[in-house]
């Protein structure tokens, strides 16, 4: 049997989201390598949340939807849509790297500031991935054969 529609999308997603997190387990053991190579620790943050959010939760993410796609489309409840899952991964990675940009923005000017914004887009992004995981948890399970 072929995966349906909705259940490709989530894995598109699931599979995009585990890129992305092999990019900033990279990203994040680099940063934190060269801190200890030049004996600075000043990108903390970014290092930290690189790792913890770009590594840990993006995996989390992935893994959710991964789940979710093995769910056959007549079993997820309604608000479980490919667009909530697609709208979820864009809030995703416009927050993080905003917050991650606004985190070594000078302080004093208010530029610091913008980092907090996209942490609250960072945030929405998890309301919403926990919205929809939350939904595909109420639904009925899935059973082999069943359309």
């Amino acid at each position: 049997m072929s995966a349906p529609a909705g259940g490709e999308t989530f894995r598109r997603t699931a599979r995009r989201y585990f890129r992305g997190t092999l990019f900033y387990l990279s990203l994040g053991l680099l940063l934190g390598a060269g801190m200890l190579w030049f004996g600075n620790d000043n990108f903390q943050f970014l290092h930290s949340h690189m790792l913890l959010v770009g590594t840990g939760l993006f995996a989390a993410y992935g893994a959710g939807f991964w789940w979710i796609a093995g769910r056959s489309d007549a079993s997820l409840p309604p608000g479980v849509t490919p667009a909530l899952a697609n709208a979820q991964f864009y809030l995703a990675n416009v927050g993080l790297p905003g917050m991650l940009a606004g985190s070594v923005l000078p302080v004093g000017l208010g530029l610091d500031r913008i980092g907090v914004l996209f942490g609250f887009i960072e945030a929405a992004a998890g309301v919403l991935f926990a919205m929809l995981l939350s939904r595909a948890l109420k639904a009925k399970p899935f059973r082999a054969g069943q359309r």
